[in-house]
């Protein structure tokens, strides 16, 4: 049994949990202090040698996690890949340590395989110039929250994310998706002539999902939005089909006649060929081509309990019980969405898989602009 449970050590209304930055230089650490101001939740504490946040950490275990025990490491991307990964692996390597969360943050552009990430260990990345303090703060508390959970041995999450996808449907997805990109290429490359030609922007869209097992990989779709879409995402939540599902705001978020997107995206998202970028998900086993759909971030965040963290236990799909029952009504409740995702989780089979492919084609076009 892991002996990190740092969630019993501070209650949620603490206000002085830290947070230890490794690897910064002077303007990037201002820069990021910058957008911590006007947080209180969280102090920062710089440390900029690998070798003393690793022996400070270590120190601070052996002492029973201290009240100033960090809740979270953030290091430069940059500097973790120069210094060859070795506070990471000092960390993976010590049976306190290992199940603090690790974010890397890129400050200079430098990017990151998530897949290749998470095999290192890392929990998520973030770019310093576009870094929302709301998110990455809410990301700690999840990942805290997540890995508590694990070392402590709660069988539903430990079942959740030794998730595979069982052989058979995989050779099935490789086969399936090979012949789609190969029939559908041209279509996708005029799609994608389109897509630059009315905007400025990249042609793909790419965001965080967590699929199977809760497993985070980037997510690709032609890009069927302005380039400002997700800053204006806040002054259009009155908009969103699923509001007022939860105490806290919808576990989902669909806007209805979305003001964001573009006259390509509205074609591309009413025929869902905006999706067949996915395809290149489904070849890298992020995903499969029947399951349930992955879900951003902050969606997933709030499904860790026993009652919904079921929908995990199964492969992230192109297509699935959601979009051929009720894809794209207005009605539809995040109850009933989740249900449908469990109902798939507890009883997927190949014979199940084909009556769900047959059923998506007339699925594919939405009656609704979402």
């Amino acid at each position: 049994m892991n002996t990190l449970n740092i969630p019993t050590l501070r209650t949620a209304n603490v206000n002085t949990d830290s947070i230890l930055v490794v690897g910064f230089d002077k303007i990037a650490y201002g820069v990021l202090t910058k957008y911590k101001n006007g947080s209180r939740r969280y102090r920062l504490k710089q440390m900029e040698s690998p070798f003393k946040a690793y022996y400070w950490l270590k120190n601070l275990a052996l002492d029973g996690f201290p009240e100033d025990f960090p809740r979270a490491i953030i290091c430069d991307l940059q500097f973790l890949q120069d210094d060859n990964y070795r506070l990471l692996n000092q960390l993976s390597n010590n049976e306190n340590l290992k199940d603090l969360p690790f974010i890397v943050m890129s400050t200079n552009g430098a990017t990151i395989d998530t897949s290749f990430a998470l095999k290192k260990g890392i929990d998520d990345c973030f770019e310093l110039n576009n870094l929302n303090w709301s998110n990455l703060k809410r990301r700690i508390e999840f990942l805290t929250r997540f890995k508590s959970e694990i070392a402590n041995g709660d069988t539903k999450i430990n079942e959740v994310i030794s998730y595979k996808i069982p052989t058979g449907k995989r050779i099935f997805d490789v086969v399936f998706a090979s012949a789609c990109l190969l029939v559908l290429s041209p279509l996708m490359i005029l799609i994608a002539i389109l897509v630059k030609l009315e905007s400025k922007g990249n042609i793909f869209y790419t965001s965080k999902r967590a699929g199977s097992g809760f497993q985070v990989f980037d997510f690709i779709k032609f890009r069927s939005m302005y380039p400002d879409a997700d800053r204006r995402l806040k002054e259009l939540e009155h908009l969103n089909q699923y509001e007022g599902n939860t105490d806290d705001g919808p576990s989902f978020v669909k806007l209805q006649n979305d003001p964001r997107v573009t006259k390509v995206g509205r074609l591309i998202r009413k025929t869902s060929i905006d999706e067949l970028p996915q395809l290149f998900n489904v070849l890298k086993g992020d995903m499969s081509i029947v399951g349930n759909r992955p879900l951003p971030l902050y969606e997933a965040e709030q499904l860790i309990n026993d009652e919904w963290s079921q929908r995990f236990i199964a492969p992230a799909g192109l297509t699935g019980l959601w979009q051929i029952s009720k894809r794209g009504k207005k009605d539809m409740s995040t109850q009933e969405r989740i249900q449908l995702d469990i109902d798939y989780a507890n009883d997927y089979s190949l014979w199940m898989d084909m009556k769900i492919l047959m059923r998506t084609l007339p699925a594919m076009i939405q009656d609704e602009q979402v």
